[in-house]
This record gives C-alpha cells, sequence and structure tokens, in this order.
C-alpha cells in the first residue's frame, strides 16, 4: 500500500492546509462525476468505447496491473480476405471478435460464485485473449470489439476474493512469437507457457524454464481456421506446427472420463504425427473430455488444482502437472454436476478459471457454465 507523508513547515502550514483542501475538494468532485459517469455506461456502450484502465494483477486479489507498454510491430503482409466471421492477412487468419456484456457478467457471477462458496479455496480467473486481440497486423480495421477494453470490463466485474490473472501484457511482449496458430483459433503451447509464468507468479509458485522440458513438433496441423475458409490453398500451403513441452514428472498418470462414463488411460501429450491434419491439437491432455484428473506422485504433498476450461485450457494443463500432486479438469460444455460438491468431496485448494474471451462471448456456453454453481 502506499503511504503519503505529511512535512510541517512551520510559518506556512496554514496557508497550505487551506490549498490542500481546496484541491481535495475538487479532486472529490471530480472522481465522484467520473464514478457516476461510468455506472451509468456499464449498461449502455459496450467497453471498446470506454477509456482503457488496465486489466486486474498483482500478488493480492483485485488490484489492477502497471500501466501498458509499447510492445513491438506487427506489419500486414498486403494480402487481405475478409468473411463474416473470419479475417486472413497473408497465410494467418484471425476470428473476429464482439463483446458481450451480458455473457461477461454472467461468467463474472459464475467467478464470483465460485469464490464465496468455496470458503478456504484460491480461486483464480485467467481470461484468455484470442489471437485477434495480439497478434492482429498493426493498423488493421476491421468489425468487432477492443478485446482490451473487453477484458478490462470482464476483471473489473470478479470480486477483490478472486485471484485474477491479467494475460494481456504478457502475451503482447511477446506478439512476435509463435504464441498463437495462424490456421485455428487455439493459442500455440508457447502462448500457454507465458500464461503459465503469469499464474506462477500470482500463485506464489516457481515456474519452469522451457529449457528443463523435453520438446517435441508435429507438424502439418491445419485446424478450424483452414476448414471455415473452405480449406484456402495460401493456408494450406503454410500448415501450423504444433510444438509440445513433455512434463517433467515422469511418473505422471492421466485418466479421461467420457460422457457415457467409458475411462481411458492416456497420455499427458500423445504423439500426434499421424493424427489427420485437422487433430493435431488434440495431443494435449487427450483432447476435450468432461472429466480428466492427473496425478504427478512425485509431488510429495497432497496438493491439488481444479481447472475449469474450454478448449484453450488444454495447452497450458501439462505445465501444472509439475506443481500440483492432482490436477482435476472439467470442462464445463460437458461436465455435470456442482463445482462446491466436487471441490469438497474432492479435497481441492485451488480451482482456476482458464476460459477464452469467445466462448465468453457465447450465451450457450455460459449458459453451460453457471449449471455447475
Amino acid at each position: 500500500m502506499r503511504r503519503i507523508h505529511i512535512y510541517k513547515k512551520s510559518r506556512l502550514l496554514g496557508a497550505m492546509m487551506i490549498v490542500l483542501a481546496a484541491v481535495s475538494a475538487f479532486t472529490l468532485c471530480a472522481c465522484s462525476a467520473q464514478g457516476n459517469k461510468s455506472e451509468q455506461e456499464e449498461g449502455g456502450r459496450p467497453p471498446e468505447w470506454e477509456q482503457d484502465t488496465g486489466e486486474q494483477g498483482s500478488e493480492e486479489p483485485g488490484d489492477k496491473e502497471p500501466e501498458a507498454q509499447t510492445y513491438e510491430a506487427i506489419p500486414s503482409s498486403g494480402d487481405t480476405e475478409l468473411t463474416n466471421v473470419l479475417y486472413r492477412d497473408g497465410d494467418t487468419c484471425f476470428e473476429l471478435y464482439n463483446y458481450s456484456e451480458e455473457q461477461a457478467t454472467l461468467y463474472a457471477g459464475c467467478v464470483n460464485t465460485a469464490a464465496e462458496k468455496l470458503h478456504g479455496v484460491n480461486v483464480y480467473a485467467m481470461v484468455v485473449p484470442t489471437s485477434v486481440g495480439i497478434t492482429l497486423p498493426d493498423g488493421t480495421q476491421i468489425p468487432g470489439s477492443d478485446q482490451k477494453a473487453a477484458l478490462d470490463a470482464i476483471y473489473g466485474k470478479i470480486n477483490s476474493t478472486v485471484y485474477s490473472v491479467p494475460l494481456y501484457d504478457i502475451l503482447m511482449q511477446h506478439r512476435t512469437e509463435y504464441i498463437y496458430f495462424r490456421t485455428d483459433h487455439h493459442w500455440t503451447a508457447l502462448g500457454a507457457y507465458y500464461a503459465y509464468q503469469a499464474f506462477c507468479k500470482k500463485a506464489d509458485i516457481q515456474p519452469h524454464e522451457l529449457t528443463e522440458y523435453r520438446q517435441e513438433a508435429f507438424e502439418g496441423f491445419l485446424g478450424s481456421f483452414y476448414r471455415d475458409m473452405e480449406d484456402n490453398p495460401i493456408l494450406g500451403s503454410h500448415p501450423d506446427t504444433v510444438n509440445v513441452y513433455h512434463p517433467l514428472g515422469e511418473n505422471t498418470t492421466l485418466r479421461f472420463y467420457q460422457s457415457d462414463g467409458a475411462a481411458y488411460d492416456w497420455q499427458v501429450i500423445y504423439p500426434v504425427e499421424d493424427y489427420d491434419a485437422s487433430m493435431k491439437y488434440s495431443t494435449f491432455i487427450g483432447g476435450d473430455n468432461p472429466y480428466t484428473i492427473i496425478e504427478n506422485p512425485d509431488i510429495e504433498d497432497d496438493t491439488s488444482c481444479l481447472v475449469i476450461k474450454e478448449s484453450f485450457g488444454n495447452a497450458a494443463i501439462p505445465f501444472l502437472t509439475d506443481h500440483y500432486r492432482t490436477v482435476h479438469v472439467i470442462d464445463y460444455r460437458y461436465w455435470t454436476g456442482t463445482v462446491a460438491e466436487f471441490v469438497r468431496s474432492n479435497g481441492v485448494q485451488n480451482v482456476v478459471f482458464m476460459n477464452n474471451l469467445s466462448a465468453i462471448r457465447s450465451g450457450y456456453l455460459m449458459g453451460k457454465l453457471s449449471l455447475l454453481f
């Protein structure tokens, strides 16, 4: 907490107090007027029209991260194409994004409810921007909402009892690196790694260096953008590579459960070199399943966490397995039950919401998430 020190001047004290009183009165009026304006605009224009205030983030819940900084520029290729949902610049596609005030409020309500019900449990919120908010070439003019403003609005709705993990700045700092796929809507494992670093800082965990992991590459990935662009030849001639970082724990096990209750033992990182070009992202944690449990017996204590995610979370979860003896994973799109009961029954100490902005604007998906609380 910042401390304000008042130094006394013996002969000018009275005059200074008069001046300070006048300044204080003026400042209070100005702050009050700004506060009223924010309350009026909350239900009106979407936040992309409001002044950026910065996402939350520090060592304490509810604090805000430092002021925005200058980031490395990304130039346009000059070869562009716009559809109803996608924008292509050269061999890279971006999904258009529109903020939804209603769904953002519903999402934040779910996170806040979790924190209220789960006394003694650390609750973290990691809202993941999509590529259009981070790696879109500078100066591009396309329809949609400002993702930085959307992130500010969502984090602003989340209570101070939740540990908000801001990701915008750290991803922007690495925006010229291969942190999002070009032919698919997901981030890469490298992008997820930088988010993992931000989480570790918030959770007071020492992250591992990239050089500590065994790395592997699966080439020839053509993802959802390639499909949605009707097999665009430019994208097809420049497929993605799925780079992976294997967990350090040599005895880590994974079991996932499908909707019919069938259980399968799997690998945290599965070799997908022979998979179809569209399926290579499923290398991470066996893909999307209602419930997955990952156990690392090399962790001697009983630490555990629950990750509530959609598919963006898949690429980040392998990094967490080296810090918790048990990592529970719930994909809210398919799992049925209540989070509070699950946490109590399994003795979970940490709950991590890891959700991307595109999902948070969906009424259907936020409706599914709300059923868990």
